[in-house]
Order: C-alpha cells, then sequence, then structure tokens
C-alpha cells in the first residue's frame, strides 16, 4: 500500500467527520425511552461493525486477530476491543489502513443513516442515536491514549511508543499528558453536567 493511499484515508477521516458534524442536528431536551433503546441497538451495531471492520482489513493484509474481548479504556470508559499484535508485522501504511477501518465504517454508515433521516425517515430516536454514535466516533479519532486516532497518528509517524514513557519521543510525551488530562476534563465535566441535572 503507498503512502499517498494511506494519507488519502486519513483525509477521508476527516472529510466523513466534516459530513457527519454537518449532518447531525441539535438534540433538544432529555431523550425519551425509545431513543435511549433506539440509541442502545443502534450503537450495539455500530460497535460490531468496527470492530468487524479491524478484524476485515487485518485479513486483507493477511494477518490474524489475537482475541476479541471487553475491558475499561483507562479504567473509566467501558470498550469493546479486538487485540491485533500481528498488526506491527504490517508495512506503517497498512497499519493506518487496519487502525482507521473501524472510524471509517462507522462514519459512512452513519453519515448514510443522517442523511436518511434527514430527508426520509425523520425519526427523533434515529436522531439522537446517530448523534451519540458520532460523538463515539469523534473521540476515537482524537490521536490521546490508546483511541483508534492515536494508533493511526503513531503508524502515519513509524513511531513505536513505549510504556516507559521517557522513553518515548518528547511530542508523544506531550501528546500522552495531553490526552490524560483531556480524559480529566471530560469526567469532570460529564459528571458535573449529570450532578447538575439531577438537583436541578
Amino acid at each position: 500500500m503507498p503512502t499517498w493511499a494511506a494519507w488519502c484515508l486519513v483525509g477521508l477521516l476527516v472529510a466523513l467527520l466534516v459530513v457527519n458534524t454537518l449532518l447531525v442536528p441539535s438534540v433538544d431536551g432529555h431523550p425519551h425511552v425509545p431513543e435511549v433503546i433506539t440509541a442502545g441497538v443502534y450503537l450495539a451495531v455500530s460497535i460490531a461493525l468496527h470492530e468487524a471492520s479491524h478484524v476485515a482489513a487485518l485479513h486483507i493484509f493477511g494477518r490474524s486477530i489475537d482475541k476479541i474481548g471487553f475491558r475499561m479504556n483507562h479504567w473509566v470508559f467501558p470498550a469493546f476491543s479486538v487485540r491485533m499484535n500481528q498488526s506491527l508485522l504490517l508495512s506503517r501504511q497498512e497499519q493506518v489502513c487496519v487502525h482507521a477501518a473501524g472510524l471509517l465504517v462507522n462514519l459512512v454508515v452513519n453519515a448514510v443513516t443522517l442523511a436518511c433521516n434527514r430527508w426520509s425517515w425523520q425519526s427523533p430516536a434515529l436522531d439522537f442515536a446517530a448523534s451519540a454514535v458520532f460523538i463515539a466516533a469523534a473521540w476515537n479519532v482524537v490521536p490521546v491514549l490508546n483511541s483508534d486516532g492515536y494508533r493511526v497518528l503513531l503508524s502515519l509517524t513509524g513511531t513505536n511508543a513505549t510504556r516507559e514513557l521517557r522513553a518515548n519521543p518528547s511530542w508523544l510525551i506531550s501528546l500522552k499528558i495531553v490526552g490524560v488530562l483531556f480524559v480529566i476534563a471530560v469526567v469532570t465535566h460529564t459528571v458535573f453536567t449529570f450532578t447538575r441535572s439531577a438537583l436541578a
């Protein structure tokens, strides 16, 4: 896979983020039970598609997964994951493709769903569900901690991150520190928002 193709995938990822941003409606008020159920089902399907896309991309390049599992990302965020140690045997361009595959599929499906809902179905529950999936996908694009965006960035730069923080390049150390601060800020904001809503 040539380098230009890997960069095209990154450009496509950015373009799909913009398209999704333009299509996401403003959701007012608190979600109702049908919206929460629809969001749960849609999110489950999106997660399955996301992980299946990673697996398919890895198989295209002649490699296989180690295992599929569930874990707590950074001890805070529940997540399903595919362990893909064999992706390290791929070229960095192929690694970009493997790590970006789940995000690309999620954002394409979500954009189509949002467009169809806007111009045809007009379901508030589906609007809420697709908005929730967009937020989850956008979060996963941000190159912090162990996100797919982080792995794409490492692949693009040909950087091998190590567990020993000081052994990494200075730009990567800074990114890791910003990532931790970002997660702390998001968790704090979320807790504050829910607490304020509960007390109101």
